[in-house]
């Protein structure tokens, strides 16, 4: 054989080797990603009450929404996969719909589209529904003046004892003065002169079917960071 044609054969043969490979991977999820390839499920909102009762639970509709690697936004609430971490407290429906139990406990709600999933963090309880929350701090009361540093804030369904911190919505009037995390956490900053803070605790309350969400009860805590 020619010289010549010595490395057209060696590339030849290098293709025929790895031409199995490139079949077999082709089968892979992982091989090709396009842009219609799903990146994120955000489930809203992320966080529900609800009142849990043998003969009228409250329910709830979740929504949800995907975000592909090509940047395009779309609801799947009714393409999505809706499970329950817990179906003795809450129950899941395949249109998003999640219901209440007679049982008091807590689960994750998740809804998974094209492999990945976005969930919803649910708490159930018995007794009236709350008009409001309490908030407090572990370290300070309302209206203090707070030194930098972080501290662990807490919510309440009225004035009760039961707790639902890691299941509300938390927010800050200032974030320049303070910031605050998804589980209720404070962040107070130093500021080089002092900001009044105001923290709000707010929950997404569920009802009975057929009947009206009510109005997010709320909770806040104010401060002074100094």
């Amino acid at each position: 054989m020619s010289p010549l044609n010595r490395p057209v054969v060696r590339r030849m043969l290098t293709l025929f080797a790895v031409l199995p490979l490139i079949v077999l991977c082709a089968g892979c999820s992982d091989f090709w990603v396009s842009d219609s390839s799903i990146q994120t499920v955000t489930v809203s909102p992320t966080a529900v009450i609800l009142r849990a009762d043998a003969t009228t639970p409250d329910t709830y509709t979740l929504s949800s929404s995907s975000l592909t690697v090509g940047g395009t936004t779309a609801t799947d609430t009714t393409t999505a996969k809706w499970t329950s971490s817990n179906t003795a407290a809450v129950t899941a429906a395949s249109d998003g719909v999640i219901t209440a139990t007679a049982a008091v406990g807590t689960a994750t709600v998740t809804a998974t589209d094209g492999g990945v999933g976005g969930t919803c963090a649910v708490y159930t309880y018995t007794g009236t529904a709350p008009s409001s929350l309490t908030v407090t701090a572990t370290g300070f009361s309302s209206g203090a003046t707070v030194t930098a540093g972080t501290y662990q804030l807490h919510a309440f369904l009225g004035s009760s004892t039961t707790e639902v911190t890691n299941y509300v919505s938390w927010t800050t009037s200032n974030s320049t003065g303070a910031t605050i995390s998804t589980t209720g956490l404070l962040t107070v900053l130093s500021v080089s002169t002092s900001a009044t803070v105001t923290i709000t605790a707010q929950a997404n309350l569920g009802a009975p079917a057929g009947t009206a969400i009510p109005t997010a009860p709320e909770g806040t805590l104010q401060f002074t960071a100094d």
